[in-house]
C-alpha cells in the first residue's frame, strides 16, 4: 500500500469555521478526491454535517460534542481536540496521519510531497531546530508504535499546558519533538509544500483563520 493509500487528511471545525473548512475540503476534493479524509465535528448540527458531506467524496465525520462556558473555551477545544484525537485515530485505525488547519487549502495536487515522505516520521514547517519551534498548523506523522507514544506525549504535554490555553498544542508539540528528536526521522516541509501564505511557489496555502470564529 502505498504512503497516500495508507494516509488520512485529518482536520476540525465547529458551526462558525464551516465556511473556512469549506475551501479546505473543496480543494481536496479537487485535486485529491481519492484520499481518506476525517473532519472533527464539533457540535455540528445534522443539517451542517449534510452541508459538509459532499464536499469531498472520501469524507467521514467525527461527532465531537462538548459544552463549552463561553466563545473562547470553544475556540480552544477547537484548537486542541487533535491532541487526542489523532493518537486515538492511529492507535484504531494504524495508518498515517496529516493533520491540516481548516484554514489551509490546495492549489494543486501534492503527489510529489507524499512521494517525499518514505520513512518519515514527523514532518512540521520549523521556525527554529535548537529548541524546536514550530507553525503546528500541518503535521504528518508516520504510523508507527514509537510515533504513536511520542503523540500520546503530545497530548500530555498540551494537557499539561492547559486546555483554556491558546499556545497548548504549539508549545506542547515544540517540547515534544525537541525532546524525541534523536528517535526520529524529522523533515521540515520544502518550500513548494511549506504553506507559507506570501511564499507563491507553495502549492499548500495555509491562510491565517478569522481570529473571531
Amino acid at each position: 500500500m502505498s504512503i497516500k493509500d495508507n494516509t488520512i487528511i485529518l482536520s476540525t471545525t465547529n458551526s462558525r469555521y464551516i465556511p473556512v473548512a469549506k475551501n479546505l475540503l473543496t480543494s481536496f476534493n479537487r485535486f485529491h478526491p481519492e484520499i481518506k479524509f476525517y473532519l472533527l465535528g464539533v457540535n455540528l448540527t445534522d443539517k451542517e454535517k449534510a452541508y459538509l458531506k459532499p464536499l469531498h467524496s472520501n469524507l467521514t465525520i467525527i461527532d465531537d460534542n462538548a459544552e463549552f462556558e463561553d466563545l473562547h473555551h470553544e475556540r480552544c477545544y477547537c484548537a486542541h481536540n487533535r491532541t487526542w484525537h489523532m493518537p486515538k485515530l492511529m492507535e484504531d485505525h494504524k495508518f498515517n496521519i496529516f493533520w491540516m488547519d481548516a484554514d489551509v487549502y490546495l492549489k494543486d495536487n501534492i503527489n510529489e510531497l507524499f512521494d517525499m515522505l518514505g520513512d518519515v516520521d514527523f514532518m512540521i514547517r520549523a521556525k527554529r531546530m535548537d529548541p524546536f519551534k514550530c507553525n503546528c498548523g500541518m503535521v504528518y506523522v508516520r504510523y508507527s508504535e514509537q510515533n504513536l507514544e511520542i503523540l500520546k506525549e503530545w497530548e500530555k504535554n498540551a494537557d499539561d499546558l492547559g486546555l483554556l490555553y491558546w499556545y497548548s498544542d504549539q508549545e506542547g508539540l515544540n517540547k515534544t519533538i525537541q525532546d524525541n528528536m534523536n528517535r526520529i526521522n524529522y523533515k521540515d516541509f520544502p518550500k513548494k509544500f511549506n504553506g507559507i501564505s506570501t511564499n507563491e511557489e507553495s502549492v499548500i496555502v495555509h491562510l491565517k483563520g478569522p481570529k473571531n470564529l
